[in-house]
């Protein structure tokens, strides 16, 4: 999905500010603190309900205000808008209709943020990795969000039955017993996904500049055993520590260079390129169109890593949002195409006229 206009109120710093978007290319310069973070920001909290951003969802808000907005109108007229009230809460629509879940939102808008922050793929905790894992299966696979939120309940009962003062055998056996089997279909979800992925990485890996890059799945068990008789193993230790120690929570990705890990190998340089690798490559292979909220561009890649992401994207024909403090810089990156161009000023956004 493209969107072909933006409406935004009560974001950051912006008031409020309606946006006619290229389907292609659109550039966002100005200053630091401008807003032209927000704008991107924006775009994926109508995307997935959440900042991209640390923090929770009022501090979205513009301070004063009581409540924040973000409407996308699609090439085809399709409408949806996520609004959130201090009081009231989230309230989110697609076509009219309001939505239950924000996963209903994320299916019809993917987004991938290239942003400082991406860097944490492969330097932050196991987390990061596995929010990236589950995307991409969440697009790919029909079934998974299902059996993912059944299985993260599961887990919850299983850890509070692990907390309490007096264990029920009998109710840890049966919340054990669901939980070891929903893992497994999670796992095998998972590892579809990665085959493919995989496959997709070591043709377009040549994006990073870096040879030798590999990039693998760890389920969070041993899957050599069932899962089943791993936990009854662990039970004991289970118990004293109050949490399940394996389990589908537990997954993570191990990328190396020549087989060692990048985080203590690569140069931060060499890591950024390779987390932004990470994302471009997931995002192709989506049957669904992705917009890539690209933040900061000059100041995060080298100019030929820069000319590489650019040259990517262009050939993919992405929809992209980027941002950069100079406009002469940021339009150099993506050469003679043709590109929808803003300046944004104390959360004001005016189109340029070329």
């Amino acid at each position: 999905m493209r969107l072909s206009g933006l409406q935004i109120r009560n974001i950051r710093n912006i008031d409020y500010s309606s946006v006619d978007l290229g389907p292609t290319i659109n550039l966002f310069s100005g200053e630091n603190g401008s807003g032209k973070t927000s704008i991107l920001e924006s775009v994926h909290y109508l995307s997935s309900g959440r900042s991209f951003r640390a923090g929770k969802g009022n501090t979205l808000l513009k301070k004063g205000a009581d409540g924040c907005l973000v409407r996308g109108i699609s090439y085809s007229g399709q409408e949806m808008s996520i609004m959130r009230d201090k009081l009231r809460g989230r309230r989110m629509t697609l076509g009219g209709r309001v939505l239950e879940r924000a996963s209903e939102l994320a299916h019809r808008l993917p987004v991938l943020v290239l942003a400082p922050q991406t860097i944490n793929l492969l330097i932050g905790g196991p987390e990061y990795r596995r929010r990236f894992l589950n995307w991409g299966v969440f697009h790919v696979e029909p079934g998974f969000r299902k059996v993912w939120e059944d299985g993260k309940r599961c887990l919850f009962q299983r850890n509070k039955l692990l907390k309490a003062a007096a264990v029920s055998q009998r109710d840890l056996e049966i919340w054990s017993a669901e939980f070891a089997r929903l893992s497994e279909i999670i796992h095998g979800y998972r590892a579809k996904y990665m085959c493919a992925f995989r496959q997709s990485f070591h043709e377009g890996v040549g994006i990073t500049g870096i040879a030798d890059v590999e990039v693998s799945y760890e389920p969070g068990w041993n899957i050599e055993s069932p899962l089943g008789e791993e936990l009854a193993a662990a039970q004991a230790s289970d118990i004293r520590r109050g949490f399940t120690s394996k389990g589908f929570h537990r997954a993570d990705l191990a990328v190396t260079v020549d087989r060692r890990d990048v985080s203590s190998f690569c140069s931060r340089g060499e890591l950024k390129r390779l987390a932004w690798a990470l994302l471009l490559i997931q995002g192709e292979g989506l049957n669904e169109e992705v917009i890539y909220l690209v933040d900061d561009l000059a100041s995060e890649l080298d100019r030929q890593s820069r000319e590489r992401v650019c040259k990517y994207l262009i050939e993919n024909g992405n929809q992209v949002l980027a941002t950069g403090v100079d406009q002469k810089g940021l339009s150099s990156c993506w050469g003679t195409i043709a590109k929808t161009m803003f300046h944004v000023e104390h959360g004001d956004i005016k189109r340029n006229r070329l």
